[in-house]
């Protein structure tokens, strides 16, 4: 069993193994509302301030449904029932929209940009997961296209610059340690992540996004897992359906959302999000912003989350602030 242990949050030694990550999934969920199996269904979430990821995705992702090991009947019945409906398409929201939707309440809105090929964009997705217990935010997930990032403003990954590549070696095995999040080198990593792209893993992530919002953060998740803790493909169609699977989606429903990803709707929206990100002034990922007095604050990468509190006005409790820690 993997625990956080001590006020700073060191990780177990025992996480860098393929089994570890299992347990990480299974155990160490509860860092984002008590989801484990020894987790009661209801009500186990930590005490302590909770904002919805937002209003507009009623009951988005708090829970990896996978770890309960299967669907609650009401649960299945919803998503099967939603299968059936039209994409839900939503008004576009330029640079500073969302901050006007939550100036009527305290909570601050804070978005992350993200895109599964970036290892540091899942550092900084589990740890604002645990925040959104601690601090007064609206917290919101946008699925984005790095490649297309990169591509606009003339940025390159760092593993293309070979000392920036020698570091980032180094930087990620210290960053999974301190964040405890199971992070783990691909052995061929310009093959599986710098040549191959993302750009199928995300379209589907959007169309999870546009029409199962709840199934968005564990989806996200069992795809970082894949290529970021297994070292396996998320490029293939039957790659991101295991994916899929592990997350809790029927399989019928993923097969629809698949055939999605081909469609005009998937694709522009997709694009109008890394468009959004490229307004805020996005080079890479993850790209996080924070709606602060009607003012959009840029953060960029996962070691920028204390600044973030920071300026929202909230405090810096570690890698995993106490009111997140799993209660098994």
């Amino acid at each position: 069993m993997l625990r956080p242990t001590g006020a700073g949050g060191r990780l177990p030694s025992t996480l860098s193994t393929p089994r570890a990550a299992q347990s990480y999934r299974e155990q160490f969920h509860p860092l984002h509302g008590c989801t484990g199996p020894r987790c009661s269904a209801g009500g186990a979430r930590p005490a302590g301030r909770q904002v919805s990821a937002a209003p507009r995705r009623r009951g988005a992702g708090l829970v990896s449904l996978r770890a309960h090991g299967s669907l609650r009947a009401g649960q299945r019945r919803g998503g099967l029932e939603r299968a059936g409906r039209s994409e839900r398409r939503e008004p576009a929201r330029g640079p500073g929209s969302g901050a006007m939707a939550a100036a009527g309440g305290s909570a601050k809105l804070v978005e992350m940009f993200y895109d599964v090929v970036s290892p540091y964009s899942w550092l900084g997705f589990e740890v604002l997961c645990r925040y959104r217990h601690n601090w007064s935010i609206e917290l919101r997930f946008r699925p984005a296209f790095l490649g297309g990032i990169m591509k606009e403003t003339g940025n390159q990954p760092p593993a293309m610059v070979p000392k920036r590549a020698e570091y980032m070696m180094k930087d990620i095995k210290r960053m999974a340690k301190y964040y405890q999040v199971p992070v783990q080198i691909p052995k061929d990593f310009f093959g599986s992540v710098i040549r191959k792209s993302s750009i199928s893993a995300m379209r589907f992530i959007t169309a999870v996004d546009m029409t199962q919002p709840q199934f968005l953060e564990p989806v996200s998740r069992e795809l970082w897992m894949r290529i970021w803790s297994r070292d396996e493909d998320i490029t293939q169609p039957e790659s991101i359906l295991a994916a899929a699977g592990e997350a809790g989606l029927p399989s019928a429903l993923a097969q629809k959302l698949l055939a999605m990803t081909s469609t005009p709707e998937v694709k522009n929206r997709l694009k109008e999000t890394t468009e959004e990100a490229l307004k805020y002034g996005a080079f890479g990922m993850p790209a996080v912003v924070a709606h602060v007095n009607g003012e959009a604050h840029l953060f960029f990468g996962s070691d920028r989350l204390e600044l973030l509190g920071n300026v929202i006005g909230e405090k810096w409790l570690g890698p995993v602030p106490a009111a997140s820690k799993p209660r098994m």
